[in-house]
């Protein structure tokens, strides 16, 4: 009984030990601040060819009531003459999310590399992805041909003002010079994924007019 005693003290001591180290462990996403994350935690996929060998910078932010929470991934690579790309996942839990872009030009405006360049705007373009269905725009920015495109979905299946909506917005960049037909446009909105999560009601942007 003395042995029983022994072990089963043993045990509750380490539960112990390993709770209280677990809350006192720093959070990794402190709320209000945008934290880098690693590959491996970013839930954004981007499986263009042209972006395997490209440095990539994912950050995440949450906000203090936890409600609304976004997520950047920007492809880069140090030749200035390689493809660049970029997508935001603006999540919430009630009513729009922080970033809640109608059109997938309006995301051109959301990123930093775009902030001094002019862009011209192509036709509005409807496919379907495994995300559900995307808009996209042909756009000529600077001396780059490059496509922007623009998910929305809510979970209740209503886009009505209370509902939560997550907001999948970004762009893709080709080589200055280099030409971008619409085969290439749709090859590059199939790449684009979603880790773990899927839209329960996938519905398409509402545009304003």
């Amino acid at each position: 009984m003395r042995w029983v005693f022994r072990r089963i003290y043993r045990v509750c001591v380490g539960v112990c030990i390993a709770a209280t180290a677990c809350q006192t462990e720093p959070d990794r996403y402190p709320p209000g601040q945008a934290v880098l994350i690693t590959k491996e935690e970013t839930r954004l996929i981007f499986n263009a060819p042209a972006l395997i060998q490209s440095g990539r910078k994912a950050q995440r932010f949450t906000d203090h009531s936890g409600q609304f929470v976004e997520e950047t991934v920007e492809w880069r690579s140090n030749n200035t003459g390689k493809t660049i790309a970029g997508i935001l996942l603006s999540e919430s839990s009630k009513g729009p999310p922080i970033t809640d872009v109608q059109d997938p030009q309006e995301a051109m405006q959301l990123w930093a590399v775009f902030r001094t360049l002019t862009p011209t705007f192509g036709a509005l373009e409807q496919s379907k992805n495994t995300l559900g269905p995307v808009l996209w725009r042909r756009a000529s920015i600077g001396t780059r041909a490059c496509v922007l495109f623009l998910q929305r979905w809510t979970i209740i299946g209503t886009l009505a003002p209370s509902a939560p909506i997550t907001n999948l917005s970004g762009y893709y960049c080709r080589p200055p010079g280099a030409v971008f037909p619409p085969e290439i446009a749709e090859d590059v909105i199939q790449s684009i994924g979603f880790r773990r999560h899927t839209p329960a009601s996938p519905r398409p942007p509402i545009i304003l007019q």
